[in-house]
């Protein structure tokens, strides 16, 4: 990539993450910390403020509980307490609607009493068995049927058992309906808005947990998946109240899910680079664990609120080094390489950007915290959206690309076709060819040699009529294996061996001896032409001189498989060869030798055995020289 063509990708970026910190900042994230309809209630001032150490959470101890004076905002530490803020207050006019409180106290629980009535009470009180609903805001509702003319009061029973600290804030008073209209967009917020993150936080979690069975892209889906349950976490962690653990089990349930996020967050990025430092996710998570087993040990072995404050400090420094690394890793990618997914790096910088000032406000007391917490929902399926959208058009030209070879292979097959026809012709030519060849040597070698023979004898007038009958008759007996070998070529051994037969039969006949033919051979066993010559002057030959030698009145043919093997046994009940066939045969002459030698050419064996009385002969040739026609 050329210098300008950098430049030009890094002010595009730089234009498209302007364009996105600005939309997120001024559209989305201000309505969050709108606080000006708040400020134009008319607040109740308090005339007197009084808290008492009950050894109950209840109304009526409450009520028995000696006071003393305090101001607020008031935090008591550090051993479990109930205890009870009385609060009075004046009024002039009842509001026929009533009042409104605002209730955020850093409590367990509480119980809200006014002038004697319970008008606000959920979950359990008790040491141990507390429920957590005072860890989330509330607008109560103080009647007019309650309400007096004059000096009313208010009693908050508190109960805090586990986190050291009760932090008590003036509650703020005011006209019933002012106050809901002022906070419906805080309390939407709070609770359908983290119920929302918490749902599609989830549905984006199964979404990367299927691309990591899908994608190659693994430790990136990895990430997604951690960061998105990690979110789910977090939201279910303000909504579900009565978690079945103490109040320590839910101080080390919030540390460990806020430094999650932190990491996740980190390693997602630094994954979504396409060049992870796979080094530094190890050093991550095995960081991560070590402070999880730290807080364990802090919250459950140091005394409060020692174990608790050291926590918080952690919990300040994880954040806000784990925020500063987002951003200088984010930066160092932009830097470093050239990054053409312009949507999606603008939203991991508002990501980063977010958890940046999330970090810093929570180290240094800032008043700025929870913009990443409080808008991940929407920035993670602003992400996922943006990542499904170039993935589609990346699915788009894969779409292309496969048609585009689809029709290279089209066309590559009509060439191969054409190829193919090629090859195959000019193998049938040479196949004929060689055919020709063999027949022209068979000719030469076989016919044409027995005729000079006799044509010469002839010449010399040393040949008699019946030595020219057998010479012709051999003639004529090599021409018709010469021919049905060649009309061979695409029928079966079972066929051709039924048109040796047929030739056999009538000269065997002719001269007054019985003949018999046994043929068991597999129908579908082929054999090529040259075999099969060679096969069937084997059997003439030995059919041949058991006519003319062994002076037998029967000759039989047997043909069959055994065992992947052509067996053919040819066998008389004439003189024999005497005790020792075999070394007779071959001392006898009469064209054994040559027969021996036809065998060895097709890798078949041939024998003679004693017939007692006659001779057999047998020929063993391996099918696996020939082919079934299926395969052929």
């Amino acid at each position: 990539m050329t210098a300008s063509a950098r430049w030009k990708g890094l002010l595009k970026l730089g234009l498209m993450i302007l364009v996105a910190q600005a939309i997120f900042w001024g559209l989305f994230n201000a309505p969050w910390g709108s606080t000006s309809a708040m400020r134009d209630l008319n607040f109740l001032n308090f005339s007197a403020v009084e808290l008492a150490e009950l050894p109950a959470p209840t109304p009526q101890a409450a009520a028995n509980a000696t006071y003393e004076k305090i101001n607020l905002p008031y935090t008591d530490c550090c051993d479990p307490a109930y205890l009870s803020l009385r609060l009075t207050f004046p009024v002039t006019d009842v509001p026929q609607a009533g009042l409104g409180v605002i209730a955020s106290q850093q409590v367990d629980n509480f119980i809200f009493v006014l002038n004697g009535s319970i008008v606000h009470q959920q979950g359990r009180m008790t040491f141990g068995e507390q429920t957590f609903h005072g860890q989330r805001p509330y607008l109560i509702h103080l009647p007019e049927g309650l309400l007096k003319t004059g000096d009313n009061q208010l009693t908050i029973i508190t109960v805090r058992h586990g986190f050291p600290y009760t932090d008590l804030g003036p509650p703020r008073i005011a006209e019933y309906t002012q106050v809901r209209d002022a906070t419906a967009l805080r309390f939407w917020q709070f609770y359908d808005y983290r119920l929302l993150c918490g749902v599609l936080t989830f549905i984006l979690g199964l979404f990367a947990l299927i691309m990591i069975f899908r994608a190659q892209e693994k430790l990136f889906a990895g990430w997604l998946l951690v960061l998105c349950w990690s979110w789910t976490a977090y939201s279910a962690y303000g909504l579900w109240l009565d978690i079945p653990v103490s109040g320590i089990g839910r101080m080390v349930t919030f540390f460990t899910i806020t430094s999650l996020l932190t990491v996740s967050l980190i390693g997602f990025i630094d994954a979504w680079t396409r060049r992870p430092v796979f080094a530094a996710h190890v050093a991550l998570m095995t960081l991560w664990l070590g402070y999880c087993g730290f807080t364990v040990y802090a919250l459950n072995h140091l005394p409060m609120p020692q174990g608790f404050d050291i926590m918080d400090q952690a919990s300040q420094w994880f954040g806000f080094i784990g925020g500063c690394l987002v951003l200088v890793r984010l930066l160092w990618h932009f830097a470093t390489q050239a990054e053409d997914r312009v949507i999606e790096a603008a939203l991991l910088s508002i990501c980063a950007v977010c958890n940046a000032l999330d970090g810093i406000g929570a180290k240094f007391g800032l008043n700025v915290g929870g913009y990443l917490l409080e808008s991940a929902a929407v920035l993670l399926l602003a992400f996922v959206i943006a990542f499904l959208q170039r993935n589609f058009h990346l699915f788009q030209s894969a779409i292309a690309l496969n048609k585009m070879l689809e029709s290279n292979l089209r066309k590559r097959e009509a060439e191969l076709a054409k190829a193919h026809d090629r090859e195959r012709l000019l193998i049938d030519r040479q196949a004929r060819n060689e055919e020709r060849r063999r027949l022209m040597r068979d000719m030469h070698d076989g016919v044409g040699g027995q005729l000079v023979g006799l044509l010469l004898e002839v010449r010399r007038g040393a040949i008699d009529h019946q030595r020219m009958a057998e010479g012709l008759q051999v003639a004529m007996d090599e021409i018709r294996l010469m021919i049905d070998s060649v009309d061979a070529t695409g029928t079966t051994l079972d066929t051709m061996l039924g048109v040796f037969e047929s030739r056999l039969r009538p000269r065997i006949q002719g001269t007054g001896i019985d003949f018999i033919w046994t043929n068991t051979v597999d129908s579908a066993i082929d054999m090529p032409p040259p075999t099969v010559l060679q096969v069937f002057r084997i059997m003439q030959e030995a059919v041949t001189n058991a006519m003319k030698h062994a002076e037998a009145s029967e000759i039989c043919v047997d043909v069959a498989t055994e065992d992947d093997t052509l067996v053919i046994q040819i066998s008389d009940n004439g003189t024999g060869l005497g005790p020792s066939p075999e070394k007779a045969a071959l001392d006898g002459g009469h064209g054994l030798g040559n027969m021996r030698a036809r065998a060895i050419d097709v890798g078949g064996q041939l024998e003679w055995q004693d017939n007692a009385p006659g001779t057999r002969v047998v020929l063993k040739v391996p099918v696996s020289a020939a082919v079934t026609t299926e395969q052929a």
